[in-house]
């Protein structure tokens, strides 16, 4: 039976190794029979993460996926933490909500991140913190029959 797990850590922000867990990832999503819609969301996703936790955080950043099935279909939840102080991801939204919000000013990937994911938010640990998102594979491009399968 395929593992329906996957953990990485990236210990920089170097482009060879964000490439390589980019196509470790699209391997295991491929291996845990996503379709390319689903696998995209998907990797924008992390990649939004990613780029938040190398920018924002403390390496090193360690990446979890993990797969499982709900009444809809399949679910693909990421983590990424980092040992940095984490973010308030209610405050987000609310800036998002504010008359004077622009996209000028930054916060573009946790917005694409919000408009992919189920839901996602972030939660202190002891090391640091981890920002979660949660994306349905059937809402995102893969036929709820074959979600199901």
């Amino acid at each position: 039976m395929e593992s329906t797990y996957m953990q990485c850590v990236v210990p920089s922000a170097g482009a060879a190794a964000l490439c390589g867990q980019r196509g470790a990832l699209r391997r295991k999503l491929a291996a845990w029979g996503l379709g390319r819609t689903a696998g995209e969301d998907i990797l924008l996703v992390t990649g939004e993460l990613l780029a938040n936790a190398l920018g924002h955080g403390v390496p090193p950043v360690r990446v979890v996926f993990s797969l499982s099935r709900t009444a809809e279909g399949r679910l693909v939840h990421i983590e990424v933490a980092d040992s940095g102080t984490g973010l308030d991801a209610g405050l987000v939204r609310a800036t998002w909500r504010h008359p004077s919000f622009s996209l000028a000013d930054g916060g573009r990937g946790l917005l694409i991140v919000d408009t992919l994911a189920r839901s996602w938010g972030d939660v202190p640990t002891s090391e640091g913190h981890t920002v979660w998102a949660d994306v349905e594979c059937a809402g995102s491009g893969v036929p709820a029959e074959a979600a199901r399968g």
